[in-house]
């Protein structure tokens, strides 16, 4: 699958197509607003049920990769694609499930659109307003101004990792959070496990010393096709980053930090910041400081004279 995806990406990459002609524009409401019906019984049914893969049908490339990472590897569900205008007519009917992008609204109209992948199931309240779909994963993509290429590399990674979401749930293991929060899986307690962060992802620069220390070696900050090769070649024993944020920083915009495993596709972590002229966006102190405790839980940082924990 990853061979194939290999080959698709450079030849999309040439394309030149417009993202969003062709989709209406529909957002739904921030995570904390929306209700979320819970439990094993009521989403048991996902496996038999038909999930609808929404595309816009206007060949960009967001959409291209999207629809064959579905391709590829999705089988939790029976799934067909569907255009908008057919979403439309069926969003009410809870023998469905949904598969599609949304531009999501924090608080109002003055925050940062954030473009995510969602899967909701229908509901006879969304007729006038999706935000009454329960939504039982969403992971983001790209600000909705800013259709970043970088996600492709890891758009066959979120279909693992919606699926295996997917299944928790449907086994009752865990269940969807009406605010946006997301198990994550357990780091592999293994020696030859390192982590790759893309150079530009930190904002906590710490001095190579400290870097060494705090990882005993096994991170290092590398180019995104460093990633992008990982991923395609799905590299033993190596954990990828990612990060999504608004380009400008403005109203409640938030920035998501993701760590994900280019050899099994596992979501392993996953936080959330509010964007501040402090705190822009990437990975903190206090996350770094957390995924090396993940991975060498023999790490205990020295704190510097007067220096405060970090929330």
């Amino acid at each position: 699958m990853k061979k194939v995806f290999a080959i698709l990406l450079p030849l999309l990459a040439a394309l030149n197509l417009a993202a969003q002609e062709g989709r209406p524009d529909m957002e739904i409401k921030q995570f904390e607003e929306q209700k979320v019906e819970s439990g094993r019984e009521y989403y048991r049914d996902l496996p038999a049920r038909m999930t609808k893969v929404v595309i816009a049908g206007d060949n960009s490339m967001t959409d291209l990769i999207f629809k064959n990472a579905v391709e590829e590897s999705w089988n939790i569900s029976p799934f067909e694609f569907c255009d908008y205008e057919e979403f439309d007519r069926i969003k009410t009917d809870t023998n469905y499930y949904f598969l599609m992008r949304l531009d999501k609204m924090h608080r109002s109209e003055n925050d940062p659109a954030m473009e995510f992948v969602c899967y909701l199931k229908g509901n006879e309240k969304a007729a006038d307003n999706i935000s009454a779909m329960p939504e039982l994963i969403s992971l983001p993509l790209f600000p909705a101004d800013d259709n970043s290429d970088r996600i492709y590399s890891y758009l066959p990674a979120y279909m693992n990792i919606i699926q295996n979401y997917l299944q928790k749930i449907v086994d009752g293991r865990i269940y969807p959070s009406k605010r946006g929060v997301v198990q994550t899986g357990v780091f592999e307690k293994n020696r030859n496990t390192k982590v790759l962060f893309r150079k530009g992802d930190l904002v906590y620069h710490p001095a190579m010393q400290e870097f060494e220390r705090m990882f005993r070696g096994r991170a290092e900050e590398v180019s995104q096709d460093d990633i992008d090769q990982a991923l395609s070649n799905s590299t033993p024993h190596t954990l990828v980053s990612l990060v999504v944020a608004p380009s400008e920083i403005y109203g409640r915009a938030y920035c998501y930090k993701m760590i994900i495993s280019a050899d099994t596709y596992e979501l392993l972590y996953w936080k959330r910041h509010k964007l501040s002229a402090k705190k822009g966006p990437g990975f903190l102190k206090a996350d770094l400081k957390r995924i090396s405790k993940l991975i060498t839980p023999d790490f205990k940082p020295v704190k510097a004279a007067g220096e405060k924990r970090e929330k």
